[in-house]
């Protein structure tokens, strides 16, 4: 079962990134081209250590698999990019439980592409996840005369979508024999490419004075540098032991850790975050969240 540890503790190591790079992008950042300019340095820099200390490409390793691996490094870079582009306009946790829904989309692709059968109560589970991405990004107008969907919802949503074929992507890679660690390295290269050409020649300009003050710096390397590879090695070596449906419903309890975590951040003592922790809207999120995880639970199960 080491999988399931590996799963939950990379689950819970990208909820405290998460909610760093809330904090970085709200207060630290002038705009996101700087961030993805940091993120593309953060990437680039264990990929190329892990590549070289590995000797490169190993003989006998098949050109599909080099593809995926890729593929899959290129697709998580654009699905987080506009993750960040939400985090611009939601709370982190309610950005965060609508983005969670992927492992909807893992089943769906694995039906179509896979030809694997879902049954009655597996389908049953997706209509509840995707109802609960709903309830939580619904909100009411400060005056309080109407509602509305957040206009974070259709980019989270896509992202979610790139997400679960980026998951996809990777299980293939891995079992056409590619090692966790090339898996992780030609992945994490690509995801490097992808933020650089978001961030553009501007972003890295831009990015110069910002390192001037010690805390970005400090948050970025924390977040970015030192917990999120260390996160995402361990999903690697997940995807690698387990089947990726369940793999990616391990993955998807993430939102809670960003509910603990961001809400611990909101309170008076620290306030490096401003999410609302009246009793209301804990309500409200906690019983979304239960939607999501819980409709995950059993579309893995069943």
């Amino acid at each position: 079962m080491d999988w399931i540890l590996l799963a939950l503790f990379s689950s819970a190591l990208f909820g405290l990134v998460n909610a760093v790079e809330k904090r970085v992008i709200d207060h630290h950042l002038p705009n996101l081209g700087v961030y993805y300019a940091s993120i593309a340095i953060s990437l680039a820099i264990p990929a190329s250590i892990v590549f070289l200390s590995t000797g490169g490409v190993p003989e006998g390793v098949t050109d599909y698999s080099l593809v995926m691996a890729a593929m899959s490094g290129g697709s998580w870079g654009v699905g987080l990019a506009m993750v960040f582009w939400g985090f611009k306009l939601e709370e982190a946790s309610r950005a965060t439980a609508i983005f969670h829904v992927f492992p909807v989309f893992v089943a769906i692709i694995a039906v179509i592409w896979l030809g694997e059968e879902l049954v009655p109560g597996q389908w049953t589970a997706i209509i509840v996840i995707v109802a609960g991405a709903f309830l939580v990004s619904y909100r009411r107008r400060p005056e309080g005369a109407s509602s509305r969907f957040s206009q974070a919802f259709p980019i989270l949503i896509a992202a979610s979508l790139i997400t679960a074929c980026s998951h996809v992507f990777a299980k293939s890679a891995l079992d056409d024999g590619l090692t966790v660690w090339m898996t992780y390295s030609i992945r994490t290269g690509s995801m490097a490419v992808a933020f650089a050409a978001l961030a553009k020649p501007q972003g890295f300009i831009q990015m110069i004075p910002v390192l001037r003050s010690w805390r970005t710096v400090g948050l970025i390397v924390a977040g970015d540098f030192i917990m999120a590879p260390i996160a995402s090695i361990s999903l690697n070596w997940a995807t690698s032991l387990g089947a990726i449906s369940l793999v990616a419903a391990l993955a998807a309890t993430r939102p809670f850790f960003v509910f603990m975590v961001s809400s611990l951040f909101s309170t008076q003592r620290i306030r490096l975050l401003n999410e609302p922790l009246e009793r209301e809207t804990i309500s409200l999120k906690l019983a979304a969240l239960a939607m999501i995880v819980g409709g995950i639970a059993a579309l893995s199960l069943l």
